[in-house]
Formats: structure tokens, C-alpha cells, sequence
């Protein structure tokens, strides 16, 4: 079926809030865009705070955070008005999936529906009809979860959702009095074929995952095709451990269990959480930041303490903040990761704070510290100083704080190569080795360039927020036939340089021969007319040149380009001047 394509509202709001929460974002290439959520236009709003606002946020300038450039696309005329969904995405669309619909004023939530969005087009289209469901999902029908742990890997164009509920806020015919159900379900969603594949098993129980919501989800590069890391989360009672953490083996569709090492931060739901992987791929960083705590219900704590999860050590480091700028502890906020800049977006600050606007905050990931604002590159102010103050330059490179725990430099190198606790025997990195995950990104050391590999957003980051990505974040297989052409294509072009400079060089030898060959003649010429005429102290000129072999004559053949490549003393003979 075709699928049906929705012309946007005209109208263009929600770049001004007071207070923003509970949204989807995502980072594509160096936008950032938010959709929906929550938001607040005064402090005295109490009710209609679900929106459908649609907003970018460029990363291709610097900005300072109190007037970051965010700007509002026209509203979307289809997709449902939901908080707390997740934007999967590849390099060129966006997915709508989940979420939960109005509790003030209630509204009931529709048929569950996917919808994209064609970020060249600029066009949402609701493709629910052209979904399918794998043949080993079951016969569980998918249904719109919200609260869940999502992340995308698009250079796998896989969009995963891990955990969250069901209510009568997500699901159509849900009572209010049927009681709430929490899922430790993973979802996939192939954006290329439009599949889902809900997995509810492989390992599930045996590593003993405990259903959950509102966690974060990470991309990991580490192993063939990555791994995810559930952090955080929890249900109406309980929260879900952070000294031991859940990981999926992408490859082998397989949960394990890995415990972690150091002092470990609170539990906690709703925090945001990116990766940022050292340029040689030794290590990978996942930075997390706020959340709140669960209980006892309407008088939960938001954070405002950073950490950071260094893998493949599994160890925690908490990040001294206390001189910093540190921005009002929040939850439900995202995060993206972009280079070495971690983009910190709205976030539920408690009842002390009226509002929070414009309400995004930059941490400079390989400074491990909170800035004034945004960089795209080093910047530099009107004297051509660099402008510290902000988070550049975009390159990641590994913290001090990192490097103290794992060893290495800020480019990689870490010395510790497995987890400090044991982990399980079926665990993707029981290794200790990087596995063979391919990734690109050049990063510059003081020596020269380094060519190694992190996804490509930038994502990264991280994201994570991370993705970048959030995450403040910023991965079917990692693409092993772009990846090897781009090698050839590179070892190719260097080849050619290197022919058309031995080329340039022949030519110069040639035309130096050329030269000295006619000076031989000349000399030749003159001796033997000095022989002739009977001057002997000159006799000797020409047999002592003829038996030099520094000089070559050319009347004859010309040596051959391929003969001076292949052998140069032997076919030029150079002279030296």
C-alpha cells in the first residue's frame, strides 16, 4: 500500500518555551531535530502541555546556550501529539515510534501507527500499513509502548526500544482501570524493510533482565556488529541496578549481565546518557547525566550529578562538577553527542524553578567540563585567540578523568582491555579485545592523522545523548564493502600521486641529460679540433670525459619512463652539479 503522505500546518511554534520535557530527539548529520513532548509556554501552565512542535537545532555554527538557534518547522498534520516516544533514524528519515498521549486534559490514544518523516522532502507519512512483523516474533502483535529505552544505529539502518509499559495512555480500548503492564521486551525496527522484531527471549531470563521503563539505551561499538547497554530505569516500586548492567550482543541477539567497577551513582529513572568512543576505538565512553528518583510518587529528586561508564572496564567515574556552571538538576531531558560536545535539551527541573528557557546546556565531553556554549571547530575570538569558553574544538579526545582509570592518551591507547570484574562467560566482551566492528573517523594526534572508526553522527558523540547522543549522541552489518572501497579508492588516489610525482621527476632528469648531453658534444667537438691541431695539453679532455660515466649522451635512445621507475641509477646515470 502507498503510503500517505500528511502536508504540514502552516503554522511554525514551540522554539520559545518556558519549560520543555519528556520530547524525542534525534541527531542527524549536524541537525538536531525535537518533536513533541511536553512544554510550558508560561509558568502558570498547568494543563495542554502535550504538543506535536516540531524544532531543529543546528550544529553547524557556534552559539552560546542562552540563545541557542533553534528554530520551528511547520507542525505536523498526522502524527499524534505524544511524550516520551522515541525518533529512531538513519542518515535520511526519521521514525516516529511510541509514546504517551494527554493525561491532562485525557485523550485517548489512537491505533497504534509508525510514522516518518523525509527530512530532504520535508514530508511526514504515516507507513503503519507498510510494516511487517518477522517470523520469529510470534504472533505478538506490536503495540505503541512509551517510556521505554530507544536508540537508533543507522549505519546499521536498525532502530531498537527496549522495555517501557502499556496503558490507557498508549494502547487503543485500554481501561483506566486495568492496571498499568511493564515490558523488558526488545524491539527492533529495520528502517530499510520496514520490519519489526520483537524479542522476548535470548537470554531474557537466564541473565535475569527485569522489565523496566524509563532508562536509557546505548550503541557500543564492540564486537562484530555492537552491543547495547541498558542503563537505569525502573517501574512503580522499584529501580533497576547500575552496579550491574544489562548488555545485548547484537550479533547473537543475546542478553548478559557485566558488573561494574567503582563508585557507582544513584538509581535512577530518566536520565539522559551519549557515547564518545577514543579516536583508535580502545575505548568507549557513555556520559550520563541527571534523572530522578522514583519514589515516594510526586516528590521525586531530580539530579544533577555527571558520570561517566568507560567500556570496556565497565568502570564508573563521577565527574567533579563543583566549580562549575552546572545546569538546574532535571529529568527527562535528551542528550546528543557531536564530536566532543555533549547538547544537553530541556528536562523536567521540579516545582523551585519556574522556568527553564531556552533550556539547552553544552558539556565539553574531552574537557569534562560545562561550557557557555556550542563550538562546531575551535573558535577564535577577534585577536585570533582561542575562545576557551566554549566546548571546542569538535574532535573528541578521552578526559584526564578517563585516561587516570584505563591509561593511554587522549587519541586511545587504553590499557585496560577487559572489564575489572569478570564478566560472564557468554558476555561479547569476555574477550578483551575490540572485536572487529568497523567505524571511520580521522582524528589529528600532534604527530600527524590518525584514521580510525566511531558511527558516523556525529553522531556520536555523542551522542548520546549523546546521541550524541545522546546521547549526546550520537551502526544488518556494518558496511564492510564502503568501508573497503573507500581503502582502495584512498590507496589508489595516493598510487596516482606517487606516479604522477615520479613522472614529474623523469621528466626533469630527462630534460638535465638533455643538457649535459649537449654540453658533452660541444666539449667532444672542441677537444677533438684541439687534437687536430696539435695542443696535447689538452688531449686528455676527451678521453677522460669518454670514460666518465656520471654523463650520459642522448643522441642515442632516450631511457624509458617504466626503465628509470624501475631502475633510475641504471638508466640515468645523473649527473652530479
Amino acid at each position: 500500500m502507498k503510503e500517505q503522505a500528511f502536508t504540514p500546518r502552516a503554522d511554525t511554534t514551540g522554539a520559545d518555551a518556558c519549560l520543555r520535557w519528556s520530547h524525542q530527539s534525534a541527531l542527524v548529520k549536524d541537525t538536531i531535530y525535537i518533536y513533541g513532548g511536553q512544554a510550558k509556554g508560561s509558568s502558570g501552565q498547568a494543563s495542554d502541555t502535550w504538543n506535536n512542535n516540531f524544532l531543529t537545532l543546528s550544529l553547524t555554527s557556534d552559539w552560546d546556550a542562552g540563545s541557542p538557534p533553534l528554530k520551528a518547522l511547520s507542525q505536523p498534520r498526522g502524527p499524534p501529539a505524544v511524550a516520551n516516544g522515541y525518533l529512531w533514524h538513519n542518515n535520511n528519515n526519521l521514525y516516529l515510534y511510541g509514546g504517551l498521549f494527554s493525561d491532562h486534559p485525557v485523550t485517548k490514544p489512537t491505533a497504534f501507527s509508525i510514522w516518518k518523516y523525509d527530512i530532504a522532502a520535508g514530508e511526514w507519512s504515516d507507513i503503519t500499513s507498510n510494516t511487517a512483523v518477522s517470523s520469529d516474533s510470534g504472533s505478538r502483535k506490536i503495540e505503541r509502548a512509551a517510556e521505554g529505552a530507544g536508540i537508533s544505529v543507522p549505519q546499521q539502518n536498525k532502530g531498537y526500544y527496549f522495555g517501557g509499559h502499556l496503558d490507557a495512555y498508549t494502547t487503543e480500548g485500554w481501561s483506566l482501570q486495568t492496571a498499568r503492564v511493564y515490558l523488558k521486551s526488545l524491539l527492533e525496527f529495520d528502517m530499510e524493510k520496514n520490519v519489526f522484531r520483537n524479542i522476548t527471549k535470548h537470554g531474557l531470563e537466564k541473565a535475569g533482565v527485569p522489565e523496566r521503563a524509563d532508562g536509557v539505551l546505548l550503541f557500543v561499538p564492540w564486537g562484530s556488529e555492537g552491543i547495547l547497554v541498558a542503563l537505569g530505569g525502573g517501574t512503580n516500586d522499584t529501580f533497576s541496578q547500575l552496579n550491574i548492567v544489562d548488555v545485548y550482543d547484537i550479533s547473537k541477539s543475546q542478553w548478559t549481565k557485566q558488573a561494574t567497577d567503582g563508585p557507582t551513582p544513584k538509581y535512577r529513572v530518566n536520565p539522559c546518557a551519549a557515547v564518545a568512543s577514543a579516536a583508535d576505538g580502545s575505548s568507549h565512553n557513555i556520559y550520563f547525566f541527571g534523572g530522578q528518583n522514583l519514589v515516594p510518587y510526586a516528590e521525586q529528586k531530580q539530579y544533577d550529578d555527571f558520570w561517566i561508564l568507560t567500556i570496556p572496564s565497565f568502570t564508573w567515574i563521577q565527574i567533579d562538577t563543583n566549580r562549575q556552571n552546572v545546569p538546574p538538576a532535571r529529568a527527562g531531558h535528551s542528550c546528543q553527542m557531536y564530536g566532543g560536545n555533549m547538547i544537553v535539551i530541556g528536562g523536567y527541573v521540579g516545582q523551585e524553578l519556574s522556568c527553564d528557557s531556552p533550556g539547552i546546556y553544552v558539556f565539553n565531553a574531552s574537557g569534562a567540563s560545562w561550557t557557555k556554549g556550542f563550538a562546531a571547530s575551535t573558535s577564535k575570538d577577534n585577536k585570533g585567540e582561542s575562545n576557551a569558553v566554549l566546548a571546542g574544538p569538535a574532535e573528541y579526545k578521552v578526559p584526564q578523568v578517563v585516561i587516570d582509570v584505563i591509561g593511554g592518551d587522549a587519541y586511545g591507547g587504553a590499557r585496560v582491555t577487559k572489564p575489572a570484574r569478570a564478566p560472564d562467560q557468554d558476555s561479547p566482551i569476555a574477550s578483551g579485545k575490540p572485536g572487529d566492528y568497523k567505524y571511520t573517523t580521522i582524528s589529528l594526534r600532534p604527530t600527524g592523522a590518525v584514521a580510525t572508526v566511531t558511527n558516523a553522527d556525529g553522531s556520536v558523540t555523542t551522542s548520546t545523548s549523546v546521541s550524541r547522543s545522546g546521547g549526546g549522541g550520537s551502526g544488518s552489518t556494518p558496511n564492510i564493502g564502503a568501508i573497503v572501497g573507500g581503502a582502495i579508492g584512498g590507496i589508489a588516489c595516493l598510487v596516482i600521486l606517487i606516479f604522477l610525482g615520479a613522472y614529474i621527476w623523469y621528466r626533469k632528469k630527462i630534460r638535465e641529460l638533455r643538457e649535459a648531453s649537449a654540453k658533452l658534444a660541444e666539449s667532444n667537438g672542441h677537444s677533438r679540433r684541439m687534437s687536430e691541431a696539435g695542443l696535447g695539453e689538452n688531449s686528455g679532455i676527451l678521453s677522460g670525459m669518454e670514460g666518465n660515466e656520471s654523463v650520459t649522451d642522448l643522441s642515442g635512445k632516450e631511457p624509458s619512463f617504466w626503465g628509470v621507475l624501475m631502475s633510475p641509477r641504471r638508466s640515468l646515470r645523473v649527473v652530479n652539479h
